[in-house]
């Protein structure tokens, strides 16, 4: 019996510190194919994105807008949410995917029949 409650609490705090770094591996900063850098952070159980800078004029008005909340992890690399343009602060369900070497993140936003994809690179 003890020596069945000390595995599962072995299994339970390994699988854990897992399911926590999957969550983190999105968290930091990207750019985005306008040189725009988005910060992911956790906020409570789910995940935000804000623009923190722009390279362009006429997107540094976007400068510390949220663009994505409420993101949740579906997959160990896929998370799914609620995604804003900045530009008419219209929202879109999209996913952001990471890939195998965590270097690159996919954007895929949907409405209706159509949907829209681009490329994100992590800035260190």
């Amino acid at each position: 019996m003890y020596k069945q409650v000390i595995m599962t609490t072995v299994f339970s705090v390994f699988f854990g510190f897992i399911s926590h770094a999957q969550q983190v591996a999105i968290i930091g900063k990207w750019e985005t194919p306008d040189k725009d850098i988005i910060e992911f952070y956790p906020e409570g159980q789910v995940l935000t994105a804000k623009q923190i800078s722009s390279e362009t004029e006429k997107d540094k008005i976007n400068n510390n807008r949220i663009i994505a909340k409420e993101l949740k992890p579906v997959t160990t690399k896929a998370f799914e949410g609620i995604v804003i343009d900045p530009k008419d602060n219209k929202t879109y369900r999209g996913r952001f995917t990471i890939n195998d070497s965590g270097t690159l993140l996919n954007l895929r936003v949907k409405w209706g029949f159509l949907s829209f994809n681009e490329t994100w690179k992590r800035v260190n």
